[in-house]
């Protein structure tokens, strides 16, 4: 069967191995493989479901995740889903995108193409692009295979390659009639070794295998951090020669650094990077480097998004890289984008975004640190204002330092065979890790260290009290310890000083009581764990980084305490859980009194002789409105039932299949001021009353008031 397949459609995507047609031939289940398709016996159910069941469409999305059960390499192969894909190409592939790149013969390329998610859906997307520069006529075969030639993909897997040509031929067919494909001889093109390589990527592009000019890079890299094949080493060796060393030795950003060198001049790059290309501490100078290459358009960041890839137990986090092959512009802004959490992008459905989670970053804030990445999840400027300013103090490790005290994480526990001498440790009292909570230090809980291999059974010193023991959390829960000898495991770091110094240790613990909300909130906007790691823990690098002013100072303003206060109160929260978040749930009209003051206190100071003050709310289902006013007046609300559909429509619009965007509208009325938004407690917040003061300032000046 499948031979007369081939013979009849060509493309080489029907043909058995000489050893695979052996062992079917030598199978005894083709007699219950042929009772399943005939559908003449009831196996299991299937006699009802096979003749219900309708074949005419056959989803490459199926075919993908069928390919997944079996690819070899699931740690790093990944399935994408197909709300993904389309946002990816709605980003890359517009229709003028497709004008140039079929000018310029140029081509898609997928580097590690897997099942062909990625070049079926470009395909389509050229057939649809063709239709509407034709008069909306549908191709035909020969336009269809000529289509076909722009698309190339990359794949180390013979699997994955068998399969993205099955999949493209699939989609070929799905532009033609029935009657077409009937009629047609030799219908598919051979595009194993044509247009879709089996190689290392590496190994393709030092062979030259990609001869056309590429326009248009997309795709989901392997993420290990490690260099699988002679040819990835060899191109990791060429870039620590010229750029230095790269970060992990995550191949995922070398897929990046080589596919973006590619790319023709102008062409444009969109591709998945694990999380850490924006937020790990050590690939900064690789970010760095690629930002100052290459003009980075967009980077779309998936960070808040839980169960994106749907891959078991793992939950990789990732960005999306946006760039144009040509010299970065210092003087353009770079969008950076945050996607949370919703039921949405839950059901992959699709995604929102939203108004305050859009932040176009000055080419010349991008540096080497993560802090202005991590502002924007949490709120912005203002938030990245305050991180920078309390990186000028003194930290808490520097103060350790200073006093010498034993400071650190406890010990590690080993593996079998993975131990070191450890007598200081097994068999002393041990603190459970969870016996430190917001309640402080639950003594009943203490027990004894087992005899276990210790793999880091650090110093007997670190130990020996007083101590000072502060857990890996964000909330940073803490307490001193100045009796007996007590273990800890490193889930847990301790300030261990000598005795004349207790009084010291002790103010540090008061200290950092009284001054906790603010610290966390560092924290937040700082830690190298947390959210992009860990959902709550944090690393004992970020305890160590704690601002420890020598004054005991932290000389917050009025508007710090503001943004501190929501990011532990609510941020936080809603980085990790989206719309299940409290200021997701809260109405928003408990709000406005605190949004209002803190509001019409930051234009007031700028316009004092004639206040601004707030008047009474109108609400719709779903939006408020709160209107202002410079001086006295009162605003006419007969007919707003009329107006319910119309907010409807301005505050939350539909972009092509995958995205909604949630907009706000501020509406200037001679002395009035009118603030439009979902009646949600997130956009009623006062660190967003903050945020729009600064637009509502720059409007005004704008207006040249």
């Amino acid at each position: 069967m499948l031979k007369v397949l081939e013979d009849r459609f060509n493309g080489h995507i029907f043909v058995l191995k000489y050893e695979e047609a052996v062992t079917l031939r030598a199978s005894r289940q083709l007699g219950r493989f042929a009772s399943l398709v005939e559908g003449y016996e009831d196996a299991g159910g299937q006699l009802s479901f096979w003749r219900l069941y309708s074949f005419k469409d056959l989803p490459v999305e199926l075919i993908s995740q069928i390919y997944q059960l079996f690819v070899s390499d699931t740690d790093s192969s990944v399935y994408t889903p197909p709300t993904l894909v389309r946002l990816m190409l709605d980003e890359a592939l517009s229709w003028d995108r497709i004008d140039r790149l079929m000018a310029g013969q140029e081509i898609i390329l997928d580097p590690a193409c897997g099942s062909g998610v990625f070049l079926v859906e470009a395909y389509k997307r050229l057939v649809l692009h063709w239709r509407s520069r034709n008069g909306w006529a549908k191709p035909g075969i020969d336009e269809l295979r000529t289509l076909l030639e722009r698309v190339h993909g990359i794949d180390l897997e013979h699997g994955a390659i068998e399969l993205a040509a099955f999949s493209l031929c699939l989609a070929l067919c799905d532009a033609l009639e029935p009657e077409e494909i009937r009629a047609s001889v030799k219908l598919f093109p051979k595009l194993a070794d044509a247009s879709l390589h089996q190689r290392c990527f590496f190994e393709a592009k030092e062979q030259g295998l990609v001869q056309a000019p590429v326009g248009v890079v997309i795709g989901n890299p392997p993420f290990e951090s490690s260099l699988t094949t002679p040819a990835a080493r060899r191109a990791y060796d060429a870039y620590v020669k010229q750029y230095g060393k790269l970060a992990d030795q995550q191949i995922a950003y070398l897929f990046l650094h080589e596919a973006m060198g590619m790319t023709a001049e102008g062409g444009v790059l969109s591709m998945i990077q694990p999380s850490g290309f924006l937020y790990n501490q050590h690939a900064g100078d690789f970010r760095t480097t690629f930002f100052m290459r290459w003009n980075v358009r967009e980077i779309l960041d998936f960070v808040s998004v839980r169960g994106l890839f749907k891959k078991g137990e793992a939950d990789p986090k990732v960005v999306i890289v946006v760039a144009i092959a040509g010299p970065c512009n210092p003087t353009a802004k770079l969008l950076h984008t945050v996607f949370r959490r919703n039921g949405r992008a839950n059901a992959e459905q699709g995604f929102e975004i939203d108004y305050y989670d859009l932040f176009r970053v000055p080419h010349a804030a991008i540096t080497g640190s993560s802090d202005t990445w991590r502002a924007n999840l949490l709120g912005g400027d203002r938030l990245l204002s305050f991180l920078h300013r309390l990186r000028k103090y003194r930290t808490l490790g520097e103060y350790a330092a200073e006093r010498q005290w034993n400071s650190g994480e406890g010990y590690i526990a080993g593996q079998k065979g993975i131990s070191r001498p450890a007598t200081h440790i097994v068999g002393q009292a041990l603190l459970p890790t969870k016996a430190l909570a917001s309640n402080g230090l639950d003594r009943s809980a203490i027990t004894k260290v087992p005899k276990a291999p210790i793999k880091d059974p650090k110093s007997e010193a670190r130990f020996t009290p007083p101590m000072l023991l502060v857990k890996e959390h964000q909330d940073l829960y803490n307490a001193m310890w100045e009796a007996s000898y007590l273990t800890y495991k490193h889930e847990i770091v301790g300030f261990a000083a000598p005795k004349k110094d207790l009084k010291r240790l002790r103010q540090l613990r008061d200290w950092i009581a009284s001054n906790r909300p603010a610290l966390q909130a560092y924290v937040a906007g700082t830690s190298i764990r947390l959210f992009t790691q860990r959902a709550t823990s944090i690393a004992s690098a970020d305890i160590m980084a704690l601002p420890y002013p020598e004054d005991g100072s932290l000389d917050l303003s009025k508007n710090e305490e503001i943004l501190i206060d929501d990011v532990v109160r609510y941020w936080r929260d809603f980085v990790r859980t989206g719309s299940d978040s409290d200021i997701m749930k809260l109405d928003g009209r408990q709000g406005l009194p605190d949004f209002s003051e803190c509001l019409t206190s930051q234009i007031n100071t700028v316009y004092p002789k004639t206040p601004l003050r707030p008047l009474a709310s109108q609400s719709w289902p779903g939006i408020i409105c709160q209107p202002f006013v410079f001086g006295d007046g009162a605003v006419d609300w007969t007919g707003v039932d009329d107006l319910r559909g119309k907010l409807d429509s301005l505050l939350r619009e539909q972009r092509g299949s995958t995205i909604t965007v949630t907009r706000i509208a501020r509406i200037y009325d001679g002395k009035f001021i009118f603030l439009l938004k979902p009646d949600r407690l997130r956009y009623w917040l006062r660190s967003i009353a903050l945020r729009d003061a600064d637009d509502i300032l720059a409007d005004l000046r704008a207006q040249g008031f």
